[in-house]
């Protein structure tokens, strides 16, 4: 049985041989515990880690170096898209700024400077991403016993208001129908305004997906990027994004003409047939959003005048579909499966909006209301107890004793 000795700071140590030096003498790593099952959990995982070949000599360790080690072991399972995501920021963000700091010297004020520069230069959002995966790999170093505190956990980053979140105009919603496109652009924006489906599902979509008959769309797989090429990934039949959208009147004569005519398995395909890549699919939306900007009243020349609002993507699309489900009356849970959302939560952030947009629009509906007893019944002068009474034909809705305000 392992004695643990308490040390005078109140943890509990142990050393794992991890090596030899030069000379021959066995090289050892301190591994330290609040608690001795905590220690116990730690030598399990250290000696865990030296069977999987990670890094266990830290001497020199540099913060680049294990940002490397933590991606390959412990990301490894992840997305194809998280990876790539990780590894951008490690490779652009993080080894140029802190990667050549050892990583037993690294402090708080190196990750703050970092994070720093990239709010000055606007960057909100990729500094969120940059301080949330620094911390991920310094909260597996304590794990490993190669520091004894994450330097991350104190960083500051100021909270930045949400951008409001809008929907298509009926303007704009129109300019579909009045723009210059041809049968598989229109079909593919229709398709977007009418089943809120994300880019990747859209793109991903098969012929086996569209029952023209039942009038109804399958939602089962994304489109997932990769460098230049696109892949289908089936989801689990757990997934929350799996769903059956209706297709609605507004878009079944436009989608039954284009699926009468499509030859490729995809629905919308790339000019080969196959799925669009990153790039293709960039240079069929911009042609789409020309030939918008021209239905808005811009060009589509060399010096091309935009009079489309700049912030019109696919996502607004979806963001629409949400909104006029909400108008219409469609129920929140019901909306919550249609959008495929994995949170009633994320549905019901957009369904409370516009519950204060309708409630403050229906202002003027109650102001005209009350005037319209105000006209029948009317203010009276106060009574002897100071209370506000009623007259007739007073012309204006509230108590005698105050005078109207403008902007009140």
């Amino acid at each position: 049985m392992v004695k643990y000795k308490k040390r005078e700071d109140g943890r509990y140590l142990r050393q794992i041989q991890v090596g030899f030096y030069d000379n021959g003498k066995p090289k050892y790593k301190a591994i330290y515990g609040k608690t001795i099952k905590e220690l116990e959990d730690r030598v399990a995982e250290f000696q865990q880690n030296q069977k999987r070949g990670m890094i266990v000599n830290d001497e020199g360790l540099t913060v680049g170096r294990w940002a490397e080690q933590w991606l390959e072991s412990y990301k490894a399972n992840n997305e194809y898209n998280t990876i790539r995501m990780y590894k951008g920021i490690l490779s652009a963000h993080i080894i140029p700024s802190i990667g050549g700091i050892p990583l037993k010297k690294l402090k708080l004020f190196h990750i703050q400077d970092m994070i720093n520069k990239q709010l000055a230069d606007g960057h909100h959002r990729t500094a969120q991403q940059t301080l949330l995966t620094v911390k991920q790999i310094l909260k597996t170093a304590v794990k490993n016993e190669l520091i004894y505190k994450n330097a991350a956990e104190d960083v500051e980053i100021p909270k930045k208001a949400k951008p409001k979140k809008r929907a298509l105009t009926d303007q704009e919603i129109g300019y579909i129908y009045a723009a210059s496109l041809d049968l598989k652009q229109r079909a593919f924006l229709l398709t977007l305004l009418c089943t809120g489906m994300r880019k990747g599902e859209i793109l991903a979509l098969t012929k086996n997906d569209i029952d023209l008959k039942e009038r109804a769309i399958s939602v089962n797989k994304d489109a997932i990027i990769k460098v230049n090429q696109m892949e289908i990934k089936d989801r689990p039949k757990s997934e929350a994004g799996n769903r059956v959208i209706p297709i609605v009147d507004a878009l079944y004569p436009i989608l039954l003409e284009y699926m009468k005519q499509q030859d490729s398995m995809i629905v919308f395909p790339a000019a080969g047939g196959g799925l669009m890549s990153d790039t293709s699919y960039r240079f069929f939306w911009d042609r789409i959003l020309k030939a918008l900007n021209v239905a808005a009243g811009g060009s589509n020349g060399k010096l091309k005048v935009m009079a489309l609002a700049p912030d019109i993507t696919a996502h607004l699309f979806r963001h629409t579909f949400i909104t006029l489900m909400y108008y219409s009356g469609v129920r929140l849970k019901t909306a919550q499966y249609l959008a495929g959302h994995s949170s009633i939560q994320m549905t019901m952030d957009v369904y409370t909006a516009l519950d204060m947009k309708r409630d403050t629009a229906s202002l003027p509906a109650l102001n005209s209301y009350l005037n319209s007893i105000n006209d029948k019944v009317g203010f009276e002068g106060n009574d002897e107890n100071g209370r506000a009474g009623l007259h007739h034909n007073s012309g204006v809705c509230q108590p005698h004793q105050y005078q109207h305000q403008e902007g009140v």
